[in-house]
C-alpha cells in the first residue's frame, strides 16, 4: 500500500497520449482533490500543452470524468463488486470503511490494480473526496458520479439484505435507509481524514454511528 504504480513525469512526450493525461490527472486529483488542480499543472506534470489537452478532451469536465472512470473500473469497481459475495465477504462494509480510514485493506479484494493504483500520500477514497464539492463539478462529472451512486447503494442494499438474514444487521431496519446512511458515513470519514483527525478518533465516531444498525458489538478496531 502507498506505493505509487502511475508515474507523473515533467518533459514533452513524442505524442500527446491521452492515457498519460489521465493518468497524470488521477494522480493530481487524488492527492490534492478534483477541484483543487489547475489544468496548467496537468499540462506540466504531463509534459503537454494546455491547448493539446483540449484537443483530446473537449473540456475540463470531459478530463475530470474519464479520471473518475479509470476510478471506478480499477479501484472502487472490484471493492464494490465483493459486495455481491456476502458468503467470503461477510465484513467488506467494515474493511471498507477500515480502507477509507487506513489508505488501504487487503481483505477488500485480490484485484492487483486496487493495491497499485494509489498514489503516495492520497487520502481517503478520490470517488468520497470529489462528491464533497458536487457544485464545483461539471455536468458530464456529475452524471458519471450520479450514475455510480446508483450502483453503490445497489450494492450496499445487496450487503444489508444479506447481513440481515445473517442476524449481522438488525432486521427491523431499513435496507434503503441503511445503504444511504452507510454512504454519509463514508463522507464523513473523508472529511475527518481531510482535517487530520486521528484513524482511533475516526474509529470511535463511526461505530457509534454504526452501533444501533449491527446486533454484534465488535465493529472497527
Amino acid at each position: 500500500m502507498g506505493v505509487n504504480m502511475i508515474k507523473r513525469s515533467v518533459g514533452r512526450p513524442k505524442l500527446l497520449s491521452r492515457e498519460h493525461v489521465i493518468n497524470t490527472a488521477f494522480c493530481e486529483y487524488w492527492l490534492h482533490g478534483i477541484n483543487n488542480v489547475p489544468l496548467s499543472k496537468v499540462a506540466l506534470l504531463a509534459g503537454v500543452s494546455r491547448p493539446g489537452i483540449y484537443i483530446e478532451f473537449t473540456n475540463e469536465d470531459e478530463l475530470k470524468c474519464e479520471v473518475l472512470k479509470k476510478y471506478f473500473n480499477e479501484s472502487a469497481g472490484p471493492v464494490f463488486k465483493n459486495y455481491d459475495n456476502y458468503n467470503d465477504y461477510p465484513n467488506h462494509l467494515l474493511n471498507h470503511l477500515d480502507a477509507n480510514i487506513n489508505d488501504g485493506n487487503d481483505n477488500l479484494t485480490d484485484n492487483i490494480l486496487y493495491r497499485s493504483l494509489r498514489p503516495k500520500g492520497a487520502l481517503g477514497c478520490l470517488l468520497i473526496r470529489s462528491t464533497l464539492s458536487p457544485k464545483e463539478l461539471g455536468p458530464i462529472t456529475l452524471k458519471t458520479i450520479k450514475d455510480f451512486d446508483k450502483y453503490r447503494v445497489k450494492q450496499l442494499k445487496k450487503y444489508a439484505s444479506n447481513a440481515q438474514n445473517s442476524a449481522i444487521l438488525n432486521k427491523n431496519i431499513d435496507i434503503d435507509f441503511f445503504a444511504k446512511y452507510s454512504i454519509e458515513i463514508f463522507k464523513l470519514v473523508q472529511l475527518m481524514r481531510l482535517d487530520n483527525s486521528s484513524a482511533s478518533y475516526i474509529k470511535k465516531v463511526v461505530n457509534t454511528s454504526l452501533e444501533p444498525f449491527f446486533n454484534k458489538k465488535e465493529m472497527l478496531h
